[in-house]
């Protein structure tokens, strides 16, 4: 199974201007904005089945940031505040973002789960603008922030019939679960992964148990309550002797299974486009 729900906390660099045409600001209508959402939302369907490719995923992700961005700082405008819109990459990382489809990837970073992600510093001129309120007007711009960041997100969702997506993939995902194609080769791919040495039920099986014992490895590794930085996180999972034993065989699985997950890969894609346009 390829699709994954997309966490979502992001938007475009773009506020819709007004265009000037016949001697008028022409705005755009209703019915644009909804074949807009319905648009992006056959979009996002595919880069959740896998069908588009990973570059056409990150420019996806990264349109929905600095989108979201722009709104969060309109919204804090209205309520008299300056928010300089993050860079979208600040916000998502798709240098790292796991990538089914590479095989340079899966023999440096496996399946992307011991992967520690790696952001865009924020500029600096959203601290100096923080720097320069009062005590009363920073407790008033961290009250209005999470409600601006929370509408934002809504409203970015709703231009990219995300909601839309997640249900439509959810749906033709189920059907080719059930078809005996599918199944056939899911088959296949168990056969093919224990004859390579990492016996699972699927991909996503594997990756869930793998995900397990990273899990109580970094627990290991992260004391109490405090959350670290990603880079001292990973400067002390690289001198954890647990740690590099899990890395090591998570790529090693990543690797022996490449080539079975590329050829259910293609089937599963084959075969959910054929549902989706069949029902489109």
């Amino acid at each position: 199974m390829l699709g994954r729900h997309k966490t979502l906390a992001v938007a475009l660099a773009v506020i819709i201007a007004a265009m000037v045409a016949a001697g008028f600001a022409h705005f755009p209508s209703d019915d644009g904005q909804t074949a807009r959402a319905t648009a992006n939302t056959r979009r996002f369907v595919l880069v959740l089945a896998g069908a588009s490719g990973q570059s056409e995923s990150e420019e996806f992700d990264l349109e929905v940031a600095a989108r979201t961005e722009a709104l969060t700082s309109t919204c804090m405008k209205s309520h008299g505040f300056q928010y300089l819109p993050k860079n979208p990459h600040s916000v998502v990382d798709v240098e790292d973002a796991s990538d089914f489809s590479s095989l340079d990837y899966a023999r440096k970073h496996g399946f992307g789960i011991s992967v520690f992600p790696h952001f865009a510093p924020e500029a600096k001129a959203a601290k100096s603008y923080l720097k320069t309120l009062s005590a009363a007007s920073l407790k008033a711009y961290d009250a209005a922030l999470p409600g601006c960041v929370d509408s934002s997100q809504r409203t970015t969702e709703k231009e990219y019939g995300i909601p839309e997506a997640n249900s439509e993939w959810a749906r033709v995902d189920g059907e080719v679960q059930h078809d005996r194609r599918y199944q056939s080769a899911l088959e296949t791919w168990r056969s093919c992964a224990a004859a390579a040495g990492h016996p699972a039920q699927s991909r996503l099986a594997l990756i869930t148990n793998l995900r397990k014992e990273y899990t109580s490895v970094m627990a290991g590794i992260q004391s109490g309550d405090r959350v670290l930085p990603q880079d001292q996180l990973a400067a002390l999972a690289a001198q954890n002797p647990s740690w590099r034993k899990f890395h090591q065989s998570e790529l090693y699985a990543a690797v022996a299974t490449f080539p079975c997950s590329q050829a259910t890969d293609r089937t599963y894609v084959s075969i959910f486009l054929q549902y989706l346009n069949r029902n489109s």
